[in-house]
């Protein structure tokens, strides 16, 4: 059975990657006017996504019985819904943060750090989906075997 700790460990290095590539990506945005916080967020999204199933298949959660590829696929799916949801959230924190009350923040010194602490906050804010939507799809079948469960008990 997998276990959340775990998935925070495996996942974390996957963050890491995902963070990182989202950090870097905002400081060329400093520069660059034209890349945005959702682009930023999801190229780091997809660099951390093989990081997180290849530790995740391996470290935490059991095989399914299906092939690599289709748990790729399905993974893929989840993570993708993973990093909308994360834009959503990231957009909603920044038009939070960017409200006067938090306008000390704008003294921090480091580069665009509303667009960082709403990324941040999304990353954390959205983990536990993330963990839930790939143990029971990711790695419980898939989307049809859900969908299949789902008609049964209706049944």
């Amino acid at each position: 059975m997998a276990s959340f700790s775990k998935y925070l460990l495996t996942a974390g290095a996957a963050t890491v990657v995902d963070v990182a590539t989202v950090q870097l990506c905002l400081q060329f945005l400093a520069a660059n006017i034209s890349l945005s916080l959702g682009l930023a967020i999801a190229i780091g999204a997809a660099c951390g996504l093989s990081v997180n199933f290849l530790l995740s298949r391996r470290f935490v959660f059991r095989s399914d019985g299906r092939r690599v590829h289709q748990q790729f696929l399905t993974f893929l799916g989840v993570s993708i819904s993973t990093a909308v949801l994360r834009i959503v959230v990231a957009y909603s924190l920044a038009a939070l943060l960017g409200l006067p009350v938090f306008a000390f923040l704008l003294t921090l010194p480091i580069s665009l750090p509303i667009e960082r602490l709403a990324h941040l906050g999304a990353v954390g804010l959205v983990t536990i989906y993330s963990f839930l939507a790939h143990r029971h799809i990711s790695f419980a079948g898939g989307f049809r075997n859900r969908l299949r469960a789902r008609t049964t008990m209706v049944s």
